[in-house]
């Protein structure tokens, strides 16, 4: 078996633990290890993650729903309004370079590793407060998401987790859950549009869509067991550590 076919394997198993632990489906953390490990194009490094956050996603949001977690209203209109804007951030892809993409794609990893890292570990959970689950935070928040889940080809996650935490102030458990579901409705249509584009390897595509179902699950599991506070701290930590090294790749 071909080095690459192992890199494939272990590649699926952290994605699918970081997808259903992270609520950020998998694919943001997937296009940087397909890009340094598959030395795979950047542009196919953008799509390919796409479809695998699918089975991702969904494996992550069944455990997290039977501990009655997912906000349902807030999932409905973020997909109401992002399925649209997603649709839009994939095309746009076609007007930037894909090294930019790559580029863009550590700058949020960065900065959302940040948050949390911050929120984790020097706050340590003094940031608790009532939900805000207006329409207007809502809508704002699954555009957003939508076009920077297509355009970066991100899964959604990366935006709708600080978003739900910040802006909707949900906890975080809720926003994990609440994001995956919304991350797997996302990377349908920017599936279907980033296949057209020819962005996608089926091949990869295939093998790692098989591996992450039950490492998806598994992570929403360990997730649902840790305290808010150790969660945001390994959130904060592995994004941030994981940012600057892909920052560094990719300069």
């Amino acid at each position: 078996m071909p080095p690459q076919w192992y890199h494939i394997l272990w590649i699926g198993a952290v994605v699918g633990l970081s997808s259903g632990l992270f609520g950020i489906g998998g694919a943001l953390l997937s296009t940087p290890l397909l890009r340094i490990f598959l030395a795979l194009p950047p542009l196919l490094a953008l799509g390919t993650p796409i479809p695998v956050a699918i089975p991702s996603a969904v494996a992550g949001a069944v455990a997290y729903s039977r501990k009655k977690l997912v906000h349902w209203r807030v999932a409905r209109t973020t997909l109401l309004v992002g399925i649209p804007a997603n649709v839009f951030g994939a095309y746009a892809t076609e007007w930037v370079s894909g090294q930019l993409l790559m580029i863009l794609t550590a700058v949020f990893l960065f900065g959302t590793g940040a948050m949390f890292f911050i929120r984790g570990w020097i706050l340590r959970g003094r940031v608790e407060q009532e939900p805000n689950v207006t329409t207007f935070n809502v809508l704002v928040t699954g555009m957003v998401a939508g076009f920077l889940s297509g355009f970066l080809a991100i899964g959604g996650g990366i935006v709708m987790v600080p978003a739900f935490v910040r802006l909707l102030r949900l906890p975080l458990k809720q926003a994990l859950a609440t994001s995956l579901l919304c991350v797997a409705g996302f990377a349908i249509p920017s599936t279907i549009t980033h296949f057209l584009l020819q962005h996608i390897d089926p091949v990869v595509a295939g093998l790692l869509a098989a591996i992450v179902i039950p490492f998806g699950y598994w992570g929403a599991r360990i997730a649902i067991r840790l305290r808010n506070q150790v969660l945001e701290r390994i959130y904060g930590t592995t994004i941030l550590l994981f940012a600057l090294y892909f920052l560094y790749t990719q300069w």
